[in-house]
């Protein structure tokens, strides 16, 4: 009982429709709860499992909403892919000691929300030159669920992707290989510091992406958090993270990072990392490591609203979007 509190509290976290919805103050109670929990927390969990393409259907409504407000033509084709995701059967999973659901809501949606919020940080990566085509190479470095990443290789994109979860190394076990037009290499570990993961992400990459797990206070955070558990170790030092992603990207390749974030704690409250979401490296690292620097640190909370409203994460009692979410994004290029 104790575990599943924690989890649905994990859950509810990382779920921007509800993050924003209570406030600095109840969202610094919420993270200090999480604090306290020394167990492992995974994903939404259900006793009732969703309906085989029920939830492809929901983001399937998000189309209309979200197309129009992207700009580039490659990304609003990749907004339409939701609709052709692969529905999910339900089947039960053991990560530990822990059985699990999987259900196509945790699946696809589960603890991050929908994979269309991926939309703007794709859009602005094919501002900055993206421009897709069969066989282009992707690397999502933290991603998290798996929509997006299929959603990708349905345009004949060929995907490679790491995280550290567990939930995701086993929920996701049979999903590289062949997928509809391209293709998907999920990799679970410590990237660069483990070789023979380096090894297998290869190189040759258009696009480096991370999407809210490169966060300074995350990285180096400008507090003491409360649990080591809330730091992210790249195993290496920074410059040498950045010039291997530097190596894995072709001529001219991007670096883009960006970062949803509720609101920063108050300094007579704990430090929450999470919501420091600036980038964890300067401007000179990333020139020193081979980059030209295009966009830094951008403050990007309007566009995080307009499409966390698309979304849907205000209705229903949902987020305070003016109040409770933020992002920043940086875009780099290989010089």
């Amino acid at each position: 009982m104790h575990n599943r509190i924690f989890a649905k509290l994990a859950f509810l976290y990382f779920q921007p429709r509800f993050l924003a919805t209570l406030g600095a103050a109840a969202i610094w109670l919420l993270a200090t709860c999480l604090q306290i929990h020394s167990g492992p927390v995974y994903g939404q969990e259900t006793q009732s499992a969703a309906l085989p393409g029920s939830v492809i259907k929901k983001h399937a409504g998000e189309i209309d909403q979200v197309q129009p407000f992207v700009s580039g033509i490659w990304t609003k084709q990749w907004v339409a892919q939701v609709a052709l995701l692969e529905k999910i059967r339900p089947r039960k999973i053991q990560v530990g000691e822990r059985e699990i659901l999987i259900d196509e809501s945790l699946f696809y949606s589960g603890r991050y929300g929908s994979p269309l919020a991926y939309a703007r940080a794709l859009d602005l990566a094919e501002k900055h030159g993206f421009a897709p085509q069969s066989g282009t190479k992707v690397f999502d470095f933290g991603y998290g669920s798996i929509g997006h990443l299929r959603m990708l290789a349905q345009l004949g994109i060929d995907v490679t992707a790491v995280d550290v979860d567990p939930l995701l190394a086993e929920m996701y076990k049979d999903s590289s290989g062949a997928y509809s037009k391209g293709n998907m290499k999920l990799l679970n570990g410590k990237f660069p510091s483990d070789e023979a993961l380096l090894e297998s992400a290869g190189q040759g990459y258009d696009l480096f992406l991370s999407k809210n797990t490169l966060k300074r206070g995350y990285i180096h955070p400008a507090r003491q958090p409360a649990s080591p558990k809330h730091v992210i170790d790249l195993g290496v030092n920074d410059q040498q993270f950045l010039e291997q992603i530097n190596k894995i990207l072709k001529p001219n390749g991007l670096l883009a990072i960006y970062n949803f974030c509720p609101p920063k704690a108050p300094e007579d409250k704990p430090y929450i990392p999470w919501a420091d979401g600036e980038c964890p490296f300067s401007k000179e690292q990333l020139d020193q490591a081979g980059f030209e620097v295009l966009e830094y640190d951008v403050v990007d909370d309007l566009q995080a609203r307009k499409l966390g409203s698309l979304l849907g994460w205000d209705i229903q009692g949902g987020m305070n979007l003016e109040k409770d979410l933020f992002a920043w994004y940086t875009i780099a290029r290989k010089k």
